[in-house]
């Protein structure tokens, strides 16, 4: 019997040793991830991926949506944005195993290019989308889970499966998203322009009106393709990405509340308090106090758990 994609992923997390936890393999973007039992749900910000499930199952909420995929499914991010991720079928008996794939949108241009005949026009897509995976998106993914056991031949080959990667994904169902995120006239990658500046600077108020114009859009257009993309506006984005750069600090770093609010562009104290126990569940004090205890307890700094598995 021919080894299963999770198999695979078994046979080198085994190889490093890795029981329970992930995996910075060292091909470019891949990562890889066991886990003995479900996760409590996370905050945290997905990229351009490709999020594979060999075994298990995952739920993300992005804004009001819930996307579910499971075993052999793959869920193609197309535009960076802030989701909360829950993992919610892994056991002792049958562990959760996953792999994600950072995509490489250069290679992806060059295919999109070259091909020629690749539909982009229409309105924008949601920028997650679920699908099986097929056998040569599997393929793929198995010549370069095999680099990791052939380091000198990562530079030579990754260009190359990286490619048949892009190709097969722009040929799925999710290709026209794919392709669309590339094209650089294209509204999805004029949003992506925007993200990137609302990331950038998060800390500073948001003219929509100015963002619209900078990457040539009407403010109407702008603020629909973008709620298309990642079902949130423009400012609603921002609070994420606030937020979740707030509690990185106050986890990570051990700043106080209410230097933490001030440092991601809050003005008022009292506001940032009620907006990030309405996101986190729980007041920012809280989680100051919990950071505190952890490096009291390991003499050294402390990391969120959504920092440590951010990938997935």
């Amino acid at each position: 019997m021919q080894p299963t994609l999770s198999d695979k992923i078994s046979s080198v997390l085994d190889a490093k040793f890795i029981g329970d936890g992930h995996y910075v393999t060292p091909v470019p973007g891949l990562i890889l991830m066991r886990s003995y039992s479900q996760m409590p749900p996370q905050h945290m910000l997905y990229r351009p991926t490709l999020c594979v499930v060999a075994r298990g199952a995952k739920e993300i909420m992005v804004a009001d949506q819930t996307i579910r995929y499971g075993d052999g499914q793959t869920l193609v991010v197309t535009v960076e944005t802030p989701v909360l991720s829950h993992l919610v079928e892994a056991s002792a008996a049958s562990p959760y195993l996953g792999a994600i794939l950072e995509l490489d949108l250069g290679i992806i241009r060059e295919v999109v290019t070259h091909l020629g005949d690749v539909p982009v026009t229409g309105p924008s897509g949601f920028g997650f989308q679920v699908q099986d995976l097929d056998a040569q998106i599997t393929g793929s993914l198995a010549r370069l889970l095999a680099l990791i056991g052939e380091p000198k031949a990562i530079d030579i080959l990754y260009p190359s499966i990286m490619r048949e990667i892009a190709y097969w994904l722009v040929r799925s169902p999710a290709g026209r998203n794919v392709a669309r995120m590339v094209v650089p006239d294209g509204q999805p990658h004029r949003i992506a322009q925007a993200i990137s500046h609302l990331r950038d600077h998060f800390d500073a108020p948001v003219d929509v009106k100015a963002l619209a114009k900078s990457v040539g859009m009407s403010p109407s257009s702008f603020h629909q393709h973008f709620k298309s993309l990642t079902a949130m506006s423009p400012l609603q984005y921002q609070k994420h990405i606030r937020l979740l750069e707030a509690r990185r600090r106050m986890v990570s770093d051990g700043d106080q509340a209410s230097a933490a609010a001030v440092a991601v562009g809050y003005e008022s104290v009292s506001q940032f308090s009620r907006e990030y126990a309405r996101m986190f569940g729980a007041p920012p004090r809280r989680e100051t106090r919990r950071a505190l205890n952890a490096r009291t307890r390991s003499d050294g700094p402390a990391m969120s758990p959504d920092v440590a598995r951010a990938a997935f």
